[in-house]
């Protein structure tokens, strides 16, 4: 009974990893590759919690099969780390690039694995990370123990290396939840190598996959799924909340200047790319008071409860945001914009043909004025 009390963190963990298995299970009905990932770490990380006790119920136990059992779980579960590192990493890798192929060249990241199962074998000969006295059964560190600890360290932090990399590639919102979901096992490991007696290191690995599916794996219905700004339903929710309420306000309907080339020539990952790009941007220039959202597509709107005034100089706060990308193909994009005030006789949806007629008859003079440059 001591050992339940001890280790009821874990039994809480390994709870929340079957509920969570069976939920994508039964209740995800759409496959994806990066929850086929995140079912490897949920597998590997249900055998860690309970490998983890076994090594500490077993640790002075003397009875036939009992070394075989100390020395076993303890092997393990020092091959475990590495796996799941690989795993998790491979996860962040696939919701940057969003290339199945590229994780299996990678080969899920599995080389520190290998590297440790190395070592692992050459422990049975020559102590590094661990021994296990035959007299008594008692546990004993190696003299390169931490060595196994700065390995998966260093997962964690080419994590952070990788992400910052590629950060161009992504949202904001993703990074930060790549940050929490190998941050917390991070934090796991050094509290438990603090404190011995309070395990930590699994269970946080457990809340790291919970905060991924709840924030990767599920899409908010209020959210468009690409760019993260709100969808067309929820802008169109807000707008009627502001009409029911008879609050002024304004939007402003921005649709992207030949963005059918951008498919067309540099492929649609580009193209989610500068979408992803452009969002960010009009988040800076618009939060936290504006309601950014995406329609569909390469259209975008922006409602003001301020009744700011949208005109050329605030359209060219966007294109100074646009000329500062890393990103050349940036530097190059253009955009059509309606502007409009809601009066009280219209409605939502006059609202919007009105606002969208505007922003066609820029983009006719945008045509215009690039035939006459050409």
């Amino acid at each position: 009974m001591s050992y339940l009390f001890q280790f009821q963190i874990n039994l809480f963990a390994l709870a929340i990893l079957v509920a969570l298995n069976h939920i994508i299970r039964t209740k995800s009905k759409v496959k994806s590759f990066s929850k086929m990932i995140l079912k490897f770490v949920i597998l590997f990380s249900g055998i860690a919690l309970v490998f983890e006790p076994l090594t500490w119920i077993f640790d002075g136990e003397v009875f036939p099969g009992a070394f075989f059992l100390e020395y076993s779980t303890n092997f393990i579960l020092y091959i475990l780390s590495p796996i799941l590192g690989g795993f998790m990493l491979s996860y962040v890798d696939y919701h940057v690039f969003k290339q199945p192929e590229r994780i299996y060249k990678k080969h899920f990241y599995q080389q520190m694995t290998l590297v440790t199962f190395v070592l692992l074998i050459v422990n049975f000969f020559y102590p590094i990370y661990f021994s296990v006295s035959p007299g008594d059964n008692r546990f004993h560190g190696g003299p390169y123990e931490n060595l196994h600890y700065a390995m998966i360290t260093l997962m964690y932090f080419y994590m952070v290396y990788f992400v910052l990399k590629n950060r161009k590639r992504t949202t904001t919102f993703i990074m930060k939840i790549v940050f929490v979901f190998f941050g917390l096992p991070v934090i796991g490991m050094i509290i438990q190598l603090s404190f011995s007696h309070l395990h930590f290191s699994w269970a946080l690995i457990v809340l790291a996959l919970l905060v991924a599916y709840i924030y990767l794996e599920t899409t908010s219905t209020d959210e468009d799924y690409l760019t993260h700004l709100f969808n067309r339903k929820s802008y169109e929710l807000y707008t009627q909340h502001l009409i029911e309420l008879n609050k002024p306000f304004s939007v402003i309907l921005i649709d992207l200047n030949d963005f059918k080339h951008i498919n067309d020539h540099y492929g649609h990952h580009k193209g989610d790319q500068v979408l992803i790009q452009f969002s960010q941007i009009l988040l800076k220039v618009f939060s936290p008071k504006g309601f950014v959202s995406r329609l569909g597509g390469d259209e975008f709107i922006v409602v003001l409860e301020d009744l700011e005034h949208f005109d050329e100089k605030k359209a060219d706060v966007i294109r100074q945001h646009l000329l500062k990308s890393d990103d050349p193909l940036m530097h190059s994009l253009s955009f059509s914009y309606g502007y409009k005030v809601f009066s009280s006789h219209m409605t939502m949806d006059e609202l919007y043909a009105s606002v969208d007629r505007e922003m066609y008859q820029f983009k006719a003079q945008f045509k215009a004025q690039f035939k006459a440059r050409s």
